[in-house]
């Protein structure tokens, strides 16, 4: 059987199942486990399965690296970042988190615009570095390798000298019970103190995204001031509650 095959078979199993088992796929494929463990490997390099002990699961888009999750729901990510792009730029020091909604929200900002970009998302500062009234500051730190964002000790003390007008917090899972949640240790230490460097904190929260709870508490959502959605979440009621403003498309 051929790589393309099996590799196709996998994806198969894994969206019928949810999930394969490297001893079971050997048996029926006829291969050896150590060349399903590198079909896998790819599979998971490029987001389409998850890698865990023994075989693979369904990719958590939560976990899934920077570059796939850019494309997963760009209309709607961008689409927010029009809807928040006036209150944005009203701004002139502002701290741009790591993120796809984030680094799709850059890119929605008017070429006119004059201020300073603070950040921790390469990504974010390559593309703001081409506007010509924009200075950008790159965050020091390690870079995570599937979040793309700079995370570490070096970071945490850069974050501590800062103070921002606004700061666009990247939010992968939030609950009202539980707050703001991530799967990344470092990227939660990360984004306590980054929360802390703001007058405001705004967050680009694509629907999918509410009601889901990770490994790491961040903080509460009543940290948020402000929450651009699209639709009206079930948890609108309790956000506004806390005193998190939530702004969407329908209003």
């Amino acid at each position: 059987m051929m790589k393309a095959e099996r590799q196709e078979l996998i994806l198969k199993r894994v969206a019928d199942s949810g999930r394969v088992v490297v001893t079971d796929l050997a048996k029926e494929m006829g291969v050896t486990e150590t060349t399903l463990r590198k079909d896998l490997q790819e599979l998971d390099d490029r987001g389409a399965v998850q890698r865990v002990h023994g075989g693979a699961i369904k990719p958590d888009t939560e976990l899934s690296r920077f570059e796939n999750r850019v494309d997963l729901g760009a209309d709607v990510k961008k689409r927010l970042a029009e809807l928040a792009m006036d209150e944005i730029c009203e701004n002139r020091v502002i701290f741009i988190d790591g993120g796809s909604t984030n680094y799709l929200a850059a890119q929605a900002f008017p070429r006119d615009w004059e201020g300073t970009v603070i950040t921790n998302s390469p990504a974010v500062a390559l593309w703001m570095s081409d506007y010509d009234h924009v200075e950008v500051n790159m965050l020091p730190g390690t870079i995570n390798h599937k979040s793309k964002e700079t995370v570490g000790s070096a970071a945490l003390t850069a974050l501590q000298q800062l103070h921002c007008d606004l700061v666009l917090l990247g939010v992968s899972s939030i609950d009202p019970e539980h707050g703001i949640t991530t799967p990344y240790l470092e990227s939660a230490e990360t984004k306590r103190v980054i929360i802390k460097a703001g007058t405001k904190v705004m967050s680009l929260i694509t629907p999918e995204k509410f009601g889901r709870i990770s490994t790491y508490r961040i903080a509460g959502c009543n940290e948020l001031d402000v929450i651009v959605t699209e639709g009206t979440p079930d948890c609108a009621g309790a956000l506004a509650a806390m005193g998190v403003a939530v702004r969407t498309d329908r209003q």
